[in-house]
């Protein structure tokens, strides 16, 4: 399964997309996003397009009560732990999360890929103002049974 994962998007309304984004999106399966969505209007139209698994960020005012601030899900025989990462220390994930194989988070709006014991602990980064790089970014990820993971950033301008 081929998943778009997003973070920190922060659009208001009359928010546009890169073409390489909209690629991505209309190749993916699902989308999951790590909060701060900040517009109702960009939620509304992810949860149109394609499944969308979501939680709530420290900028998603507009969004209480549709959003919680974490979800635990399985795909494909991997368990995921999603939170946005205001609540906890980014360190200590590996320990909020211990049954889990991947985990997914955002709010440092700067993308990583790290590898804890046999857990994946991935961020996207931020689609339109990363901090501390040149470049915005999201995240693809596949996932089969009884294969690895299979993780590609994408950069964008």
């Amino acid at each position: 399964m081929k998943i778009l994962v997003l973070s920190d998007t922060h659009f208001r309304k009359g928010y546009s997309l890169d073409s390489k984004f909209i690629e991505e999106l209309s190749n993916s399966e699902m989308v999951i996003h790590c909060g701060d969505f900040v517009s109702l209007e960009f939620y509304e139209f992810l949860s149109s397009s394609k499944r969308l698994i979501a939680v709530k960020g420290n900028n998603d005012y507009s969004l209480s009560g549709k959003l919680s601030l974490e979800e635990e899900i399985e795909i494909e025989g991997f368990k995921i732990a999603i939170t946005h990462g205001h609540l906890t220390s980014i360190n200590n994930l590996h320990y909020k999360y211990p049954d889990s194989d991947i985990i997914l988070y955002g709010h440092e709006h700067h993308p990583s890929i790290e590898k804890y014991k046999n857990k994946l602990i991935l961020s996207p980064g931020s689609l339109t103002s990363n901090r501390y790089v040149d470049y915005n970014s999201f995240m693809t990820l596949e996932l089969n049974r009884d294969s690895e993971p299979i993780i590609k950033f994408h950069q964008l301008a």
